[in-house]
């Protein structure tokens, strides 16, 4: 071996060869000249994404332990519960809470609110979901809520609770900070301002904006805003499909109207949807209907068998 890493390969080669006369021996000495590095061991892609490591066990929600059913339709141990709003039943199904969350809206606090929305704005739309998501949800696919336009909602056992369009509400740790990247859309810049509007705390950090929400904040966050928001991509829905569909006494045009519905721009649906919340939330302001104190009534919810623990933070801690 020479310094620098190369090395010569000495090959010698005996030949015997008959010529006729007599035996001649002859001797080959080769010597081969190769690079001084080994190219499996200075391969910087070996261990990485781009080598496939990590390919085969990417972190995802699973899908084939829920079935046919998606992850946000099974509300494992929900209680079920009717209010009558504008003299129309609104069910709400409320789930169990894990010991870092609580609801931050109450199931009074959305009936009051609905109260003030056209009844004609939700119209079909007769169950709200308060959720409590896995930390595996919380992580992949973090949301305030979202609204399922046909929906089965099943229980453990698969059991079929309610079908239909239904809004969701998801359970929120007040005490998690949530970080924003400090590279933004135009859309994200827009998200974070209405985020200090509601009332959180922004505190930028070194290569992202850091969150700091408090219970009130993610209330006014799912309450005054998710909500309506929410409502918006029904209306949109209703306005697009259901109305026009109703109206025609073909039923292949509601196939046609949906498949049109859903291949629309992702920011067109949602500027619809954020412009209804806008202008709803502005005129129940101007009504003083918005905002109102947090509606927690421990003996209501003693007679709707829900727990206070996932409404209120305080309780849950002393259990």
């Amino acid at each position: 071996m020479r310094e620098g890493g190369d090395f010569e390969l000495e090959l010698e080669l005996e030949l015997e060869l008959d010529l006729g006369f007599g035996v001649a021996a002859l001797q080959v000495y080769c010597f081969w000249h190769m690079p001084g590095y080994n190219p499996t061991r200075r391969n910087r892609n070996i261990g990485t994404a781009k080598s496939g490591h990590g390919q085969n066990n990417r972190l995802n929600i699973p899908a084939v332990a829920h079935g046919k059913h998606l992850f946000w339709e099974r509300i494992e141990g929900a209680q079920e519960v009717c209010r009558a709003i504008s003299n129309r039943p609104l069910k709400f199904f409320v789930q169990p809470t894990r010991s870092d969350s609580v609801y931050a809206c109450t199931v009074d606090d959305v009936a009051r609110l609905m109260l003030h929305v056209p009844v004609g704005d939700w119209e079909g739309l007769d169950a709200i979901v308060f959720r409590q998501p896995r930390r595996k949800e919380q992580t992949l696919e973090p949301v305030w809520g979202r609204l399922a336009y046909a929906a089965d909602l099943v229980n453990q056992r698969g059991h079929v609770l309610h079908s239909g369009p239904a809004i969701i509400l998801e359970a929120v740790n007040p005490t998690a900070l949530v970080k924003f990247g400090k590279t933004l859309s135009a859309e994200g810049m827009a998200e974070l301002e209405r985020l200090k509007s509601d009332g959180h705390r922004i505190r930028p950090g070194d290569r992202r904006h850091i969150i700091e929400p408090t219970l009130q904040s993610c209330r006014a966050t799912q309450l005054y805003r998710t909500l309506l928001h929410e409502l918006g991509h029904w209306v949109d829905f209703l306005q697009k499909v259901e109305r026009p569909a109703a109206a025609l006494p073909n039923p292949d045009v509601y196939e046609e109207l949906l498949e049109r519905f859903h291949s629309r721009p992702y920011r067109e649906k949602e500027q619809f949807a954020h412009s209804y919340a806008e202008s709803l939330s502005k005129r129940l302001r101007a009504i003083d209907a918005v905002p109102f104190d947090r509606q927690l009534d421990p003996e209501m919810l003693l007679n709707d068998h829900l727990r206070l623990s996932d409404f209120d933070p305080a309780r849950k801690l002393l259990e």
